[in-house]
């Protein structure tokens, strides 16, 4: 029964991210008459495959670590002449272009949903209490104690513990950052913490067990937050929105720069692990995750980078600067190149994952 409500989280879950975002350029692509060949969803062998009355087919995959929409283009497969205006490479570049943003929109519209029912329906939260501090660790250079209250990190409220992770990821490769704590009795205080070296000489890249701390989550804790009526819960969804498109942008500089390292990310099989902890968490929980996940592929996807639609956008870009696309085989090379890569750096998440669980 639990490996069916997994599976049941899973396909849920990939169906409201990968699945809208394909959708997205799918209604995109038809909206500007581009002829669709096939919507795969997922990667490797396919396992079911559906036809639909626009003439294509529906492909679901053996691995639901992304998916495609294949669309008539000259470049890539000969097209019949009489084809030719319904080609993608065939229409203008801003259209392209809008074709190509539209899964990343789709992603951005589906987090602004997950988010909007979740502050409906309210949630539970965990105050940021500090369980105990790790001797000669940061966080007891910085002389957090057991029972303090993280109240503020960087001049940002942290009312939850998950509003302190992600300005202490903000603030990752920093000297001094300021952080106000209340102890158990209410005495207050502000101090720094050091988060310039702080995955160093730690062998657990986990963020609060590197720094030296251990929440407090036992039950007697939790605060349940009430659901907020449509118009409010609109206006704070927004707000949360916007806080986690800068959240992720931050991150994404991060890793780029190897403030996160590399063997902290995380790889499918924790992804999954992760998808299914959130729904066993209650509805709230998992419409978080959600959005979360959907926002992140929305940024991802629009990396300038050769096989994401960012360097899709790229190659229109150079396009539009040359006169002329670049040739069909640097584009070939190119996209084998970035294959190597892309396998290289999965494996190495799938690496990192094993390295979890040993």
């Amino acid at each position: 029964m639990h490996i069916v409500i997994s599976l049941f989280a899973i396909i849920i879950c990939f169906l409201c991210v990968v699945g809208i975002h394909e959708w997205g350029h799918a209604l995109a692509a038809t909206y500007f008459g581009v002829k669709i060949k096939r919507i795969t969803l997922g990667f490797g062998k396919p396992l079911r495959s559906w036809p639909q009355r626009a003439g294509y087919t529906l492909d679901v995959c053996l691995w639901p670590l992304g998916g495609c929409v294949h669309l008539f283009n000259t470049r890539v497969a000969p097209v019949a002449p009489h084809d030719y205006p319904y080609c993608f490479d065939k229409k203008s570049i801003g259209v392209r272009t809008i074709i190509l943003l539209s899964g990343a929109i789709a992603n951005i519209i589906t987090a602004g949903g997950a988010l909007l029912l979740m502050l409906m329906i309210g949630y539970k939260q965990l105050p940021p209490i500090v369980a105990s501090v790790t001797v000669l660790s940061h966080a007891a250079a910085a002389g957090l104690k057991a029972g303090d209250r993280i109240t503020h990190v960087a001049n940002h409220a942290t009312p939850f513990w998950r509003d302190v992770s992600m300005q202490l990821i903000m603030h990752l490769g920093e000297q001094n950052v300021a952080i106000a704590v209340c102890s158990s009795q209410n005495d207050c205080r502000t101090t720094t913490l050091d988060l310039k070296l702080w995955h160093k000489q730690e062998e657990s890249f986990e963020l609060f067990s590197a720094i030296g701390i251990t929440p407090d989550i036992s039950d007697q804790h939790v605060i349940h937050v009430r659901g907020l009526s449509f118009f409010k819960a609109c206006i704070a969804a927004c707000s949360q929105l916007l806080g986690l498109v800068c959240f992720f942008i931050v991150m994404i500089k991060q890793i780029l720069t190897s403030q996160i390292p590399f063997a902290a990310l995380i790889g499918p099989f924790k992804l999954f692990q992760a998808i299914i902890d959130s729904f066993s968490q209650g509805l709230a929980i998992f419409l978080y995750f959600i959005a979360n996940f959907s926002l992140a592929m929305a940024l991802i996807n629009l990396l300038p980078i050769p096989g994401l639609d960012g360097g899709s956008i790229l190659y229109g870009l150079i396009e539009k600067i040359r006169g002329k696309p670049l040739s069909i085989a640097l584009e070939v090379l190119i996209h084998q190149l970035l294959f190597i890569v892309f396998a290289l750096v999965m494996f190495q998440l799938v690496m990192n994952d094993l390295h979890h669980y040993m």
